[in-house]
């Protein structure tokens, strides 16, 4: 009966999802890292392809937000130097209200090329000019109340609706925000002097996931994302114009 009733309430839960999506190329499977370069050498070539890819995703940001407050387009970048952490990149945002963009030393360590960093970076930016964060917070407040009305129904305790219906709503459209951060991110790479194919190269390493609460498309749908979005940047180029960014 119980498995019955959490059946109904996660179908309900996420039907009722008002939404459009912390998160990345971010949160992949764990592996012991494939160091390419010393830790110095990487964090350098973090350094160096963010001074190219932040003017680009802050102008991109600003002419798709004009009045928008200033610091939501003001992106900073950060390196979280824990080597026991799994390969992660996220974008969250910071106290001072502008949105900040952080790899971990092992994602620094796994990555191939500055073309994946590119990407990536762009990727996490696109997560910022799409507004994922406020509509993620917002599922989860959907998904919460509807929890915790249905447990009143049925006369179980309220505050495990409002925990798993804020955990089922925060997840829902997960996939779908990934893949408009995919191709938000091959625009900006492109536009910085990056491949967006290359660095889409990164997901081949990488797995989806799968079932209800999964966050992450497969990577063959990821790749392809890319390559759609990177074939309408590339027809734009060679009509001389500068293919607007859609997500």
């Amino acid at each position: 009966m119980f498995r019955r009733l959490m059946f109904f309430f996660c179908a309900t839960a996420l039907s009722a999802c008002v939404a459009t999506e912390p998160g990345p190329v971010s949160q992949t499977p764990y592996e012991e890292p494939v160091v390419q370069r010393s830790d110095t050498k990487a964090i350098a070539n973090y350094r160096r392809v963010s001074a190219r890819v932040e003017p680009v995703a802050e102008s991109a940001c600003r002419s798709l937000y004009p009045s928008i407050r200033i610091e939501f387009c003001d992106f900073g970048f950060e390196v979280l130097n824990d080597p026991k952490q799994p390969p992660n990149a996220f974008q969250s945002i910071g106290r001072d209200g502008r949105p900040v963009i952080t790899f971990n030393i092992n994602m620094l360590r796994t990555v191939k090329n500055d073309h994946e960093i590119a990407f990536i970076m762009g990727h996490e930016a696109g997560h910022q000019i799409a507004q994922h964060i406020n509509q993620k917070v917002g599922n989860a407040n959907t998904g919460a109340l509807i929890g915790g009305l249905l447990m009143v129904a049925i006369g179980a305790d309220p505050q495990a609706g409002l925990d798993l219906g804020g955990m089922i709503g925060g997840q829902a459209y997960s996939k779908k925000f990934e893949l408009q951060a995919d191709r938000i991110g091959a625009h900006l790479s492109s536009r910085a002097g990056y491949d967006p194919l290359i660095g889409a190269e990164s997901f081949r390493r990488t797995q989806g996931s799968n079932g209800l609460l999964s966050t992450h498309p497969p990577s063959y749908d990821r790749i392809q994302t890319v390559e759609q979005t990177t074939a309408v940047i590339n027809a734009a180029k060679a009509r001389g114009e500068v293919a607007p960014i859609v997500w």
